[in-house]
C-alpha cells in the first residue's frame, strides 16, 4: 500500500475487521465473508483496477468510499459498482513512505458523501465512526463537490510546479517561478470550479494553496516524479483542461503543465 493507505489504515486497525488488499495480494483469502465497505487510495491510473476489485468484494450493500485525487474517479468506479453505492471524498494530510514506514503529518481530516443508496449509507456511517474513533477528523455530508474543487485548485497549483521544479511545498511560495506559476494554475482552476457550479473566488485561489504550503513537505506528484513512478498529471491538470473545454473555459497553464509533466515522464 501507498502513504494514503497507510494513514487509512492506521485509523481502522483493530476497530473493524480490516482486509488490505494492493497488487501483491489476492482480493479475499479462502472463505472469507464479503466486505462492508471498501476505501480506494490508489492512483488515479489505478482506480479501474481498484473498481474490478472492489465489485468482486461487496456486500450487495456495500459502499465504495474514494479519497483519491483529481477527477474521474467516480465515474470509473461506477463501471464495474453502482454509481448509488459510490461515497466521493477527500482526504488532507501530507504523507510519505520513507524506507518503509510512514511519515504523515498527522492522523488526516476526511470528508465523505452520503452515497444514495440506503444500505451503503448506513454502512458508511460506520466507517466514518471507525475513522474518526482510530483519530481522523471526518465529516459526512450531501455535497462533496465544494471539497473536490477546493482540494483540485490546491493540488493543481502545487503538485505539477513541484514536481517540475523539483522543490518542497514549503519552498514553493518562494520560488521565483513556481510561485506565479502556481497561483495562475489556482485562479485558472477556480474559474473552471465556477462554471462546473462550484463557485471559487479566482483572486482567493492562490491563498488556498499558500495557506498549506507550509503544512506538507514534498507534494504526491514530486514523490512520484522523483521515484520514477507515473503522476496523477492526466486527473489533475490534464481532468481541468477537458473540463474546461467541455465548459468554454480557457485553461492554457494546466494544458503547458499536462503537457510539461508528461514529457518529463516520458523521458524518465
Amino acid at each position: 500500500m501507498g502513504a494514503i493507505g497507510h494513514v487509512v489504515a492506521a485509523a481502522l486497525e483493530g476497530r473493524v475487521d480490516l482486509l488490505a488488499v494492493d497488487r501483491t495480494r489476492a482480493p479475499l483469502r479462502g472463505g472469507e465473508a464479503p466486505v462492508d465497505a471498501a476505501v480506494v487510495c490508489v492512483k488515479t491510473y489505478g482506480t479501474a483496477w481498484a473498481a474490478d476489485v472492489a465489485a468482486r468484494i461487496l456486500a450487495p450493500d456495500g459502499v465504495v468510499a474514494t479519497v483519491q485525487n483529481g477527477l474521474g474517479n467516480v465515474e470509473e468506479l461506477a463501471k464495474r459498482v453502482p454509481r448509488e453505492r459510490i461515497s466521493l471524498g477527500v482526504i488532507y494530510v501530507g504523507a510519505e513512505m520513507v524506507d518503509g514506514k510512514l511519515a504523515a503529518t498527522g492522523s488526516g481530516r476526511v470528508e465523505l458523501a452520503r452515497p444514495e443508496h440506503a444500505g451503503a449509507r448506513e454502512r458508511l456511517e460506520r466507517l466514518a465512526a471507525a475513522m474518526a474513533a482510530g483519530g481522523m477528523t471526518v465529516g459526512v455530508v450531501d455535497d462533496p463537490w465544494p471539497s473536490v474543487w477546493t482540494k483540485l485548485v490546491v493540488n493543481a497549483a502545487m503538485n505539477p510546479t513541484t514536481a517540475i521544479f523539483g522543490v518542497t511545498n514549503r519552498e514553493l511560495p518562494a520560488h521565483q517561478a513556481g510561485r506565479p506559476i502556481a497561483d495562475d494554475l489556482a485562479r485558472e482552476t477556480a474559474r473552471v470550479a465556477s462554471a462546473a457550479g462550484v463557485p471559487i473566488d479566482p483572486e482567493a485561489a492562490p491563498g488556498m494553496w499558500h495557506a498549506v504550503a507550509s503544512f506538507v513537505n514534498r507534494s504526491s506528484m514530486l514523490q512520484d516524479m522523483s521515484a520514477g513512478r507515473p503522476t496523477e498529471i492526466d486527473a489533475i491538470s490534464g481532468a481541468i483542461a477537458r473540463e474546461g473545454a467541455r465548459l468554454g473555459v480557457p485553461t492554457p497553464v494546466n494544458e503547458a503543465m499536462a503537457i510539461l509533466v508528461r514529457a518529463v515522464e516520458a523521458k524518465r
